[in-house]
């Protein structure tokens, strides 16, 4: 009882590290998840942290086992899928994301990701800003800010469908005050992924300051 109390804790703790952006405290917590409880969820949160510190050879390792004992797990498709191209993997990546957009027609975030594995010149591009993203996220722990933003807005060149990457733009915008830049990015974010809650609140936030 009191291990599955520590367990549950622990990947509570890892997750909210993962969400914080604080990807090496979230990896350590995983790695002693994995002694306690060797999961398929606890795998996964392992390998996605591994993604996230760009260990991706170590990464897809472990999506790959779970892609063997469940193949219609359509998270750790993604992921796997995702792994492999940022390795530039493309013949591996491309049947992945080609079944999960087959499987689900009415999902147009698997569709794109399946237009986007087989086009040379985009594919390369998308790797290109999750390399420059990686990258601003580094300096950003740094507390680079100014040089973050202009690896960010750099990245946005290359990809300008990713959400994630347009929110982090939009805050480094707020820090600087400039709220109209930052509504103008949280538009476009918002229109990608209209269930984001970081969105959402910066979104809340901006309208606010701008009625000032």
């Amino acid at each position: 009882m009191l291990e599955k109390y520590r367990t549950k804790k622990l990947q509570n703790k890892g997750q909210k590290l993962l969400v914080k952006g604080k990807i090496q405290k979230a990896y350590d917590i995983f790695q002693k998840v994995i002694l306690l409880d060797n999961s398929t969820e606890n795998i996964f949160n392992l390998a996605i942290s591994l993604l996230s510190l760009n260990r991706f050879s170590e990464a897809e390792s472990y999506f790959q086992k779970i892609y063997e004992n469940y193949p219609e797990n359509e998270l750790n498709m993604l992921s796997y899928a995702d792994c492999l191209m940022l390795q530039r993997k493309w013949q591996e990546a491309i049947p992945i994301f080609r079944s999960l957009s087959e499987n689900n027609p009415k999902n147009k975030k698997y569709q794109f990701y399946e237009q986007i594995s087989e086009d040379v010149i985009q594919r390369e591009k998308y790797v290109r800003s999750r390399e420059l993203f990686n990258s601003a996220r580094e300096e950003l722990n740094k507390k680079h800010d100014e040089k973050a933003l202009k690896i960010l807005l750099e990245a946005y060149e290359y990809n300008d469908k990713n959400p994630i990457l347009l929110n982090n733009i939009a805050s480094l915008y707020i820090m600087k005050k400039d709220y109209a830049k930052a509504y103008n990015y949280l538009e476009s974010a918002f229109k990608l992924d209209k269930e984001n809650i970081r969105i959402i609140k910066n979104m809340v936030l901006v309208k606010k300051k701008l009625k000032k």
